[in-house]
């Protein structure tokens, strides 16, 4: 399944300021009833309209390609995907992006979040390869991407300075 970001619109036929009745019609007429999982969350404003769209990575349990601009959101090492938007917008520099956890490029209306981050140093580390078990080990390195990445309506981050 590929699905298309189109910043500050909406993702395929899903588009910020649609209904939930809109949303769920939308979902079951696009095929996308079967996978409705990709959705991981769908926040509606005070006007009950979506204003916030979270896709889960699914990390290979199922072939999804979340696009933006030819680039696959999801396949794409966070440290390349954050220089490549950061060439068309900025990032709200805030703690969570000093970490390298949480990325929100406000112009853009899209954020991007993972739970750690994972370095090269890390990976080929005496303590990487010797502590952890394979499994354990290949986990970690989901880190190198990004978990989730959102969309969202110009007004949902209005709280952020930026």
């Amino acid at each position: 399944m590929i699905l298309t970001i189109q910043p500050l619109t909406g993702i395929n036929e899903i588009k910020l300021g649609m209904t939930e009745i809109e949303i769920m019609a939308t979902i079951e007429n696009a095929c996308l009833a079967a996978n409705e999982v990709v959705f991981s969350r769908l926040e509606y404003d005070s006007h009950h309209t979506l204003h916030y769209i979270e896709i889960s990575n699914p990390f290979g349990d199922y072939d999804l390609q979340l696009r933006y601009k030819g680039i696959d959101l999801f396949q794409t090492k966070a440290d390349d995907l954050i220089m490549l938007l950061n060439q068309q917008a900025s990032y709200i520099e805030d703690d969570e992006a000093e970490m390298g956890t949480q990325f929100v490029f406000k112009q853009l209306g899209l954020a991007l979040w993972r739970p750690d981050v994972i370095t090269e140093e890390i990976v080929h580390s005496k303590e990487f390869l010797t502590e952890l078990s394979v499994e354990n080990q290949e986990y970690e390195k989901r880190n190198f991407y990004f978990a989730t990445v959102s969309l969202f309506s110009p007004s949902y981050y209005d709280s952020y300075q930026t």
